[in-house]
Order: structure tokens, then C-alpha cells, then sequence
């Protein structure tokens, strides 16, 4: 497995806190968002990483540089400094640092959780499944619904009231997407002769364009945390209690 770290966002929503660096180097609780998530990555084994680079990108791969090095693991770069390209643009465009893994961990650089990243992976093998989807049961504006077995159906914008997929039945449940997600690198190599690897789209997109013909399972993460960076004022809450 490697892991496919999205952080190359432009943060417009922790200005000014990214006005002068990466997201991704933003700190809390005096380290960066990045450093957080490298830790707890290594915790269950990883040690192969692909970053995205686009908003301060020098000063990114100088930090993952540094990182990488004191702590003996493989950090490559996937450069997007010409043009952002969207969750599923960057997948594609990063494809050949991917290699031969079989696996990739897709992780938004801004998300904290104590998620089991290993029984995340064991869960995919298991199923068989082309992609999991890990999802928890929170206020959102856009849902996910899967079947009674789990499998992706249909996707909905509570906003717009925007619907893709399958016409949503009353024992779907609506559930969030966590921005973690696995998939096999087969799928990705697909979605590249499809939509290109220099064409901004999103990944949820592609994931509901792919639902008739490939096993894509939401996985719902129970108990535990989760919280998304997303604001100014989360640098300014207490850290979780990791278990």
C-alpha cells in the first residue's frame, strides 16, 4: 500500500493562516497538520508517500524533504503547480509514482482521526472490493448512500438537491465522506485513459460514474474521531484524545 497524501489546496479558508505557507504546514498544537498525519501513518507500517504540490509547493518539499530523511521513509512529489487538479485530476496525475503497488490510501492532508487504517485495508481485501469509502454518520451538505451490502448507490447535494446514481430508496442511509479513502491502482490506471492525468475532476465523481462496474463499498467508521481543519477557529480547540 502507499499512501497518497491530497495537500496541495490553496486554504483560502484559513486565511490568513496561509497566506505565507502551505495548509499542509499550518500548525496545531505545535506541529504542522502534515506532521500529524505522517506520524500516525507510520504508526501502521506506512512508509511509501506521494505528496501533491501546488500552494507553496518549495516550501513543502523542503519540509517533506527534512521529514522524510530523519525518519527513514520515502516521500515523492507529484507536482501541480501549473493548475490545481481536483481530488481525482491529482490521483491520475500522480499515477506513475504509484509503481507497482497494488493499493493506494488516499488521506486529505487537513483530517484528523484515530480511523484503523489496517482494518480499513484488511476490510478491502476481504470484499474484494475495487475501492472503500470511509464515511461516519454526521451533518453534512453532501451524502453518500450505499446499499444493504454496502456498495455505493447513489450521491446527493442537500443544497441543490443534485442526485447521481441510483434514485435514492428510504433504507439508504446518508452518510459523510470522510475524505479517506483505498482503491486499487487498476482503477485509477482506468479513470486515467478516461479523464486524463492533466484534467481536473473530482474523485466522487468519478467514484459514482464508476459504481455500475466496479465494486466501490462505503465503510462507516463507528465511535472514535474524526474533525476536518477546515476553519480558523478548529487551530484553536483542544487536541482529540487518541486511543
Amino acid at each position: 500500500m502507499i499512501v497518497f497524501i491530497l495537500a496541495a489546496g490553496l486554504g483560502t479558508r484559513l486565511r490568513p493562516l496561509t497566506d505565507n505557507r502551505p495548509k499542509a504546514l499550518v500548525e496545531y498544537g505545535g506541529k504542522p497538520l502534515l506532521q500529524h498525519l505522517l506520524e500516525r501513518l507510520q504508526t501502521f507500517g506506512c512508509r511509501d508517500f506521494v505528496l501533491n504540490l501546488h500552494h507553496f509547493p518549495q516550501m513543502l518539499r523542503a519540509f517533506a524533504t527534512d521529514y522524510a530523511l530523519r525518519h527513514n521513509i520515502n516521500i515523492m512529489f507529484s507536482d501541480e503547480t501549473e493548475k490545481l487538479l481536483d481530488t481525482g485530476g491529482a490521483l491520475t496525475h500522480a499515477l506513475p509514482l504509484f509503481d507497482k503497488e497494488q493499493t493506494v490510501l488516499v488521506h486529505n492532508v487537513d483530517v484528523m482521526t484515530d480511523l484503523d487504517i489496517l482494518r480499513l485495508e484488511r476490510q478491502m481485501l476481504e470484499s474484494d472490493a475495487d475501492a472503500l469509502l470511509s464515511v461516519r454518520r454526521r451533518e453534512s451538505s453532501r451524502y453518500l448512500y450505499a446499499d444493504a451490502q454496502g456498495r455505493l448507490r447513489a450521491w446527493k447535494n442537500v443544497r441543490s438537491g443534485q442526485t447521481k446514481g441510483d434514485a435514492i430508496q428510504e433504507s439508504f442511509i446518508p452518510l459523510a465522506f470522510s475524505g479517506i479513502h483505498l482503491l486499487k491502482t487498476e482503477l485509477v490506471a482506468e479513470w486515467a485513459k478516461k479523464y486524463g492525468t492533466e484534467n481536473p475532476f473530482s474523485v466522487i465523481d468519478a467514484y459514482m460514474e464508476s459504481i455500475y462496474g466496479k465494486k466501490i463499498l462505503l465503510a462507516e467508521q463507528q465511535g472514535g474521531y474524526w474533525k476536518d481543519m477546515g476553519k480558523i477557529s478548529d487551530f484553536y480547540e483542544p487536541m482529540p484524545v487518541q486511543n
